[in-house]
């Protein structure tokens, strides 16, 4: 009986001949084929490689870490034969899988507690900047956040704006004096200075162009310009100056009596666009820099644009059918990422010249997705926040099925941002920012 039941599930399920083989050499195996049943899972996959090592004289012991395994670009969910089925890959050829280290889950470090929705923040290697309904600004300690000192990382308060704030963006943090952007419903984009060595803020730039709601800001790589989105559905490009201009702006400034809060009695310059890009007809919801000369933005009129400030207009323009509210571009690997209206978020990758420029669609959210970012270190990581409360933490080559859900907030995430790779932050209309710790594989 056993042995029919052993042959009927040989001739159900066949074996298959597999190569093993990875990136992370210290889990390296032999490259030699071996033959596996077809219904084996991840489990089953990771007992085999374990063998594996142990037989080529790498003892895991009991720090012995899972694995993912790579198929033909995708990370294995479920059986093998189904993938390769899925995949259309034939059962009689040798299937090379890659295996990687599985992503640790991020962990819960602190929650910042703020006095009205947190619509935006971006965290550099020392320092978190969020961005308040109620007009104001905040400035946090990175170090303290890491040591889960919550509250005590609270460095300062700005009251920036007139209107909420929806965006901010850091400028230059390499030296004491720190620049950064913030840009509001009151229609306009405000450059600051801060000094970190005494804690003072000074309005450097105060910059007005748009007629209505300043909805995104982002910094050229060069960091001597920077562009805003707007509900007035204009693009405008700013000239941001070099560094030493800014430093010796709050230098003048630093000879009057300061506050921390009250700025000095010198008024800021008043900046005026250096280009203005018409084309869209709703919200430009999200603009970032793909380079130097390069803007890829989203808007709610459902489509993504791509514009040639060489030139001074549109390169490229892709239709989806819904509207975009966030935009990612990674450098490591030249893809966007959108979140979008009808709940999904989808790769495209502007270099195909033929065929669907839409790579991948990522399916797990069950509401609106405002927010979306590339991991800074991983070219296949990227974490999104939606209206259903939940952060997630993804791997590009799985999209049926997010990494990790982070859990925690009450109400729905608004801002998401991983350009610390140490931390995932997220701002939510529950008036609070989550901060949780992240690991890179290597």
């Amino acid at each position: 009986m056993a042995k029919n039941l052993k042959k009927l599930n040989e001739s159900l399920h066949p074996n298959v001949l597999v190569k093993f083989v990875t990136k992370q050499e210290q889990y390296a195996v032999p490259g030699a084929s071996v033959s596996i049943p077809s219904n084996t899972d991840t489990a089953g996959l990771n007992k085999i490689l374990k063998t594996f090592l142990k037989k080529s004289g790498t003892d895991p012991g009991k720090d012995f870490p899972l694995f993912d395994f790579v198929v033909k670009g995708q990370i294995l969910v479920g059986l093998l034969e189904k993938q390769l089925e899925e995949d259309d890959i034939s059962l009689e050829k040798v299937i090379e899988i890659e295996y990687v280290k599985q992503q640790p889950p991020p962990t819960p470090k602190d929650s910042l507690q703020h006095d009205d929705w947190v619509s935006t923040l971006q965290c550099t290697d020392k320092w978190l900047l969020t961005g308040c309904y109620d007009n104001t600004v905040h400035l946090w300690d990175a170090d303290g956040l890491h040591a889960g000192k919550g509250e005590k990382a609270h460095t300062l308060t700005i009251p920036a704006h007139k209107a909420p704030v929806k965006a901010v963006a850091w400028v230059h943090t390499d030296s004491p004096t720190k620049t950064f952007i913030s840009a509001s419903i009151d229609q306009t984009a405000v450059v600051w200075v801060w000094q970190s060595n005494t804690n003072t803020v000074e309005c450097v730039s105060e910059c007005r162009g748009h007629s209505q709601s300043v909805e995104s800001v982002a910094v050229s790589p060069s960091c001597k310009r920077f562009a805003t989105g707007s509900w007035d559905n204009m693009l405008k490009i700013w000239s941001l100056g070099k560094p030493s201009v800014l430093e010796e702006a709050a230098a003048d400034d630093s000879e009057q009596e300061k506050k921390k809060i009250k700025g000095s009695a010198k008024k800021p310059e008043k900046k005026t666009p250096i280009m203005t890009l018409s084309g869209h007809t709703e919200s430009v919801g999200s603009v970032v820099w793909m380079s130097n000369e390069e803007v890829i933005t989203g808007s709610w009129d459902h489509s993504l644009r791509i514009w040639d400030l060489e030139i001074g207009g549109l390169r490229s323009q892709y239709n989806s059918n819904c509207a975009i509210f966030s935009v990612t571009f990674s450098p490591l690997n030249g893809t966007v990422l959108t979140g979008c209206a009808d709940k999904y978020i989808r790769l495209y990758d502007p270099r195909v010249s033929d065929g669907s420029i839409v790579q991948q669609k990522y399916i797990s959210h069950t509401k609106w997705v405002p927010s979306v970012k590339w991991s800074s270190v991983s070219e296949h990581l990227f974490v999104s926040g939606g209206y259903d409360n939940l952060v997630k933490m993804w791997d590009s080559r799985r999209p049926k099925a997010p990494v990790y859900d982070l859990t925690g907030h009450t109400d729905k995430v608004l801002a998401v941002d991983w350009s610390n790779s140490k931390f995932i932050v997220s701002g939510s209309a529950d008036c609070t920012a989550k901060v949780y710790s992240s690991e890179k594989n290597v």
